[in-house]
């Protein structure tokens, strides 16, 4: 799958402390733009409808904080930690997620376009409602991950850790989980979410069961 990489301008703003430089745009309802921020400690604070564009943040944590209905377009995140925190709602575009901890992260209701997920860890996450179009993810661990009521659209994975997630009501048509684990889903009964998913035979033979078929070794 072609992805457009982020646009990112060669020359950014090298910011020191997000939470203090980014309080008038957000009293003001502007935009954050061509900024970088570097090993940001960052925990608790409320970033509440932030737009920002053509950005770069490099080992920053951003543990337990509110991004709800928050904008991002042109963003690189790489070595970042979302661990716990909120981004129910938000937008992004065009955006890359590098070697990330997102740990529990809130993500329903998110649109999510023309983006790269790579070698990053979203455990027990919630994409619950969300809207992925021209996404890829790869190497990512998904583990206890919820995809509860989403609209997957030109969706690519490889070499990730479907284990255990919700598919509840999240149509599978045509995802190739071939170069995945991907193993006790949860899903209705019986399993439509499962019509004209691409597993490989190993994969199907565990998920025979949810029909109530036993497979003996």
């Amino acid at each position: 799958m072609s992805i457009p990489n982020p646009q990112i301008p060669q020359e950014l703003s090298q910011v020191d402390d997000f939470t203090d430089y980014v309080q008038d745009f957000l009293a003001d309802e502007t935009t954050v733009t061509e900024i970088k921020c570097t090993s940001q400690q960052i925990e608790d604070k409320d970033f509440t409808k932030i737009d920002i564009r053509e950005c770069v943040f490099e080992n920053c944590s951003f543990r337990n904080c509110n991004f709800e209905k928050a904008s991002f377009i042109d963003v690189i995140f790489e070595s970042c930690d979302f661990s716990n925190s909120k981004l129910h709602s938000a937008y992004f575009l065009r955006c890359r997620f590098i070697g990330c901890k997102c740990v529990g992260v809130d993500m329903c209701e998110t649109y999510i376009k023309q983006t790269t997920f790579e070698q990053s860890n979203f455990q027990y996450s919630y994409f619950d409602r969300t809207n992925i179009t021209d996404v890829s993810f790869d190497n990512i661990d998904f583990t206890e991950s919820s995809m509860a009521e989403s609209k997957l659209k030109r969706f690519e994975a490889t070499g990730c850790k479907f284990i255990k997630n919700n598919f509840f009501k999240t149509m599978l048509t045509s995802i190739d989980f071939t170069r995945n684990v991907f193993v006790m889903p949860i899903v209705s009964s019986p399993p439509a979410e499962l019509k004209g998913a691409i597993v490989d035979m190993f994969q199907a033979a565990d998920l025979i069961r949810i029909w109530g078929v036993i497979v003996r070794d």
